[in-house]
């Protein structure tokens, strides 16, 4: 189902060698290179802290709430950006999430410690569920990173319901929406850069069973401030 679905996706450590190769074109390098995530708040996600081993800098900023929506905006970002070290740079990482279970289930995977299966990503499995049965659109102060979520695929969901798998597309749609939304506040926030150079990595995580290796599939690389 992983070549099915997501044919480019490769082990995690890849994304190492991806870094390594860009920031030189830039003169950075992992002792000047601060980084940022847009992921999801899984817990499954944490796969990327593979990367702790290659940055020295303290990291990584968290840009993304459920679903990897970037909901920390323009703000956060200007946070993360006044917190670069002087004379290098930045990568953010962002990107939705989803499971795919040794027996090949997608849109689950098998967490250390359980004996079943559980969504993944959770809040795109609830939000596409929700649509799904008529729920009419409710975006409330006690669970609004979720209503955002439910209106991006109440907002897509003619496309999502023509496709061979909902949860997939579901997925595709969330990182088109990831991808805009941090485009924008980027583009809205470039004078808080301060001239230092960002790196951005677009991707789609790909969970596995806990005791198997996360992917990553890469579908955008660019560069701001250069």
């Amino acid at each position: 189902m992983v070549k099915e679905f997501f044919s480019d996706a490769k082990p995690i450590a890849n994304l190492r060698q991806l870094i390594e190769s860009e920031l030189p074109n830039k003169n950075l390098n992992s002792s000047n290179t601060l980084w940022a995530t847009s992921v999801c708040s899984d817990e499954v996600n944490q796969s990327l802290h593979q990367l702790d081993d290659f940055f020295k800098t303290f990291g990584p900023f968290i840009l993304g709430g459920i679903s990897g929506i970037p909901f920390a905006g323009k703000t956060g970002f200007k946070a993360f950006a006044s917190h670069i070290p002087d004379e290098g740079g930045a990568v953010i990482i962002y990107g939705p999430h989803i499971g795919i279970t040794k027996d090949g289930s997608v849109g689950k995977v098998n967490r250390e410690g359980q004996d079943h299966s559980s969504s993944c990503c959770g809040s795109l499995v609830a939000g596409l569920n929700s649509v799904k049965s008529g729920n009419i659109l409710n975006i409330s102060h006690d669970d609004y990173q979720q209503g955002q979520v439910n209106k991006i695929i109440t907002e897509n969901f003619e496309e999502i319901k023509s496709t061979d798998s909902d949860i997939v597309a579901t997925t595709e749609i969330a990182y088109k929406q990831i991808k805009r939304e941090l485009t924008d506040i980027v583009a809205g926030s470039l004078d808080s850069l301060d001239g230092k150079p960002l790196l951005m990595i677009g991707g789609i995580i790909v969970n596995t069973d806990w005791d198997q290796q996360d992917l990553f599939e890469v579908r955008d690389v660019s560069w701001f401030n250069i």
